[in-house]
C-alpha cells in the first residue's frame, strides 16, 4: 500500500515511473540518426515533432508551477500525477496539430541538412 504521507517513497515511485519512460522511449539524436539513415522524411517529423512535445510539456509544467495553489480540490500524490499526465496528453495533442511551429521548424533545416548530405 502507498503511503501517502511518505514523500521519500513518492519521489521514489516517481523516479522509478520517469526512468521506465526514458528507457521506452528513444532519444531524439537516435530517433534522428535512424531516420537519417534509412532516409525516412516522416521519421525525422516524427522526431521533430516528439521534441516539440517535450519542449510544450516542460513550458506547460513550468506555467503550471506559477499557479498559486489553492486547498479547494485538496493536494495529493494522484492529484500530482494526474496533473502530470494531463499536461503530458496537452503537449502531445498540441504538438500534434500546428502546435509552436517548434517541429515543423527543425523538420525544415533537418530535411535540408539531409539534401545537402545525400549530394555530397
Amino acid at each position: 500500500m502507498i503511503n501517502p504521507i511518505n514523500s521519500d517513497y513518492n519521489v521514489q515511485i516517481k523516479t522509478a515511473v520517469d526512468k521506465a519512460k526514458n528507457v521506452k522511449d528513444e532519444s531524439f539524436e537516435d530517433m534522428l540518426q535512424k531516420a537519417a539513415k534509412e532516409n525516412d522524411k516522416e521519421e525525422i517529423r516524427e522526431a521533430c515533432r516528439s521534441l516539440e512535445t517535450v519542449f510544450l510539456n516542460i513550458m506547460f509544467n513550468s506555467m503550471r508551477s506559477t499557479i498559486q495553489k489553492s486547498d479547494l480540490f485538496g493536494n495529493s500524490f494522484a492529484r500530482g500525477i494526474y496533473e502530470d499526465m494531463l499536461y503530458e496528453q496537452y503537449a502531445e495533442e498540441a504538438s500534434r496539430g500546428k502546435g509552436l511551429g517548434i517541429g515543423e521548424m527543425l523538420y525544415e533545416q533537418l530535411s535540408k541538412n539531409l539534401k545537402v548530405d545525400e549530394e555530397v
